[in-house]
């Protein structure tokens, strides 16, 4: 039983590896690059590097500096930026927002331990 190998279009002499997770073209192991967990090929790879942060991903940034003013607003940055981290992974928002999602998710677990430690102190007061 003879089985078809898929190619990499840009090396036909080598077999294809996997799929670019963007536009589904067949990648060698030369031709295959990595942005957030996604394989990408060179094309998509170098669009994704040029894209913006999502308003999502901007949004968890303000909200989770914004926190330092009042604990609530670091919340919502730490709602989205898991929110924003999940729609990266899945490929549904710009890979370039990743770093704004993960400080925002960061420092909005920050203002989390910092409203438990508060709780904490009131209530040993009472």
């Amino acid at each position: 039983m003879d089985a078809t190998v898929a190619l990499c279009p840009l090396h036909p002499e080598q077999p294809a590896e996997g799929t670019c997770s963007r536009c589904g073209t067949f990648l060698c192991e030369g031709c295959r690059r990595w942005q957030v967990g996604r394989m990408l090929c060179l094309h998509c790879h170098t669009v994704a590097l040029g894209e913006k942060p999502s308003k999502r991903a901007t949004l968890a940034l303000i909200f989770a500096t914004v926190g330092f003013i009042g604990f609530v607003p670091g919340l919502v940055g730490l709602v989205l930026g898991y929110q924003e981290l999940a729609a990266i992974r899945r490929g549904t928002a710009p890979g370039a927002g990743e770093g704004w999602a993960v400080l925002a998710r960061n420092v909005g677990w920050f203002h989390m331990a910092m409203l438990v430690i508060i709780g904490f102190g009131v209530a040993l007061r009472n």
